[in-house]
């Protein structure tokens, strides 16, 4: 492996591994727009600093590099990555951005998000500051500090959040790549091995519930893409278990904040 200067924060390696990887994938996404390579997939076309608070604390980014040795560490960590993105996401957008508060609505503006509906891979982040942390920089800091910080090596926090930038990016894309997959799984139920590959490649490639939750609203808080989807299942707002459902005075602001972004 390469030497790294480390001179340089880990924070950094890991927030430049971030931008590379989102504006490379945003890019491929927009190819595939513009040259319409791959359109049948397409099923929707309308048109970071606290990093550094946490490792100078010595919250994340620190300790001995868990890679190295210990690749059974870091599975558990990538596990626990998970569950925990996805709790803390659903409490920050569940219970603050997506609050029937007007007070909270003007202050966070989380409807800067929503005015993009989830058709361009670069919306991903487009939002304002307050949104920004609590549905990115919160649901990745908390848990990573929760398994131990993830030591101060480059691999493990290059892989986390790559990994993370690619879901995003695909979650807003407009692109849904398992409808072929689950057209297939309908018309072939023979239980033989290719038809379980294809159920398993459908699910992981199902790219519905952020979908949904830029079209309703109030379904999907944290089941998008390569999220275990835990939180919304028990609350049963997962977009395939919720009951359509509108909050007048919330729906009134929401709509007042859209038109002045238009």
């Amino acid at each position: 492996m390469a030497a790294v200067n480390r001179s340089v924060p880990t924070s950094f390696y890991t927030w430049l591994a971030q931008e590379a990887i989102f504006h490379a994938t945003s890019a491929l996404f927009e190819w595939l727009d513009k040259t319409g390579t791959v359109k049948r997939f397409k099923i929707r076309a309308v048109d970071r600093k606290p990093m550094l608070a946490a490792e100078y604390f010595g919250l994340c980014f620190t300790g001995p590099t868990i890679e190295a040795h210990h690749w059974g560490r870091v599975l558990v960590s990538l596990v626990g990555m998970g569950v925990g993105h996805d709790v803390v996401q659903y409490i920050t957008h569940r219970f603050l951005l997506h609050q029937p508060n007007v007070f909270l609505m003007r202050a966070l503006r989380h409807s800067v998000h929503h005015s993009t509906g989830a058709t361009k891979a670069i919306s991903a982040c487009y939002m304002s500051a307050p949104d920004f942390f609590l549905e990115i920089v919160l649901p990745y800091l908390v848990p990573l500090a929760l398994v131990g910080g993830g030591g101060s090596g480059i691999t493990f926090h290059s892989l986390v959040a790559g990994l993370g930038a690619i879901g995003g990016l695909y979650e807003h894309s407009g692109y849904d790549l398992s409808v072929n997959l689950r057209a297939g799984g309908k018309a072939n139920r023979d239980g033989s091995e290719q038809a379980l590959l294809s159920t398993i490649a459908s699910k992981f490639l199902d790219n519905r519930s952020h979908a949904q939750h830029h079209v309703r609203g109030n379904v999907s808080f944290s089941d998008g893409f390569g999220s275990p989807g835990i939180s919304d299942t028990i609350f049963g707002t997962r977009w395939d278990l919720a009951a359509k459902r509108r909050v007048e005075h919330a729906e009134k602001e929401w709509q007042r904040q859209r038109a002045e972004l238009s």
